[in-house]
């Protein structure tokens, strides 16, 4: 299943919406005031099913996610040079990126 995100244009946060591949919409995304950045995840009924949050006082950024107030993982910038790299603390996951124009 694909994931679209389109980003909210008029809003304070950061606030997206998440559809499938048929256009519905999955997931609506709300930034929310915190020191760092915090983001609340709802599905479509409006439950909140999670949230990530920002580690400040990090020297690479640093997130963590919770899953109904439960932390499941961490996604880290590791230090590289040339090409982003990125660690998913959750089933071992690693994610390499490259940088486009």
């Amino acid at each position: 299943m694909k994931l679209l995100f389109k980003q909210r244009f008029f809003s304070w946060f950061d606030s997206y919406d998440i559809y499938d591949e048929s256009g519905q919409i999955i997931y609506q995304v709300e930034g929310r005031l915190s020191w760092g950045h915090k983001l609340v995840i709802y599905d479509q009924n409006g439950n909140e099913v999670g949230n990530v949050l920002e580690k400040v006082m990090t020297l690479l950024p640093k997130f963590e996610i919770y899953k109904n107030n439960e932390y499941i993982g961490c996604l880290s910038k590791e230090l590289s040079f040339f090409t982003p790299h990125y660690h998913i603390d959750y089933n071992g996951w690693h994610i390499d990126g490259t940088l486009t124009e």
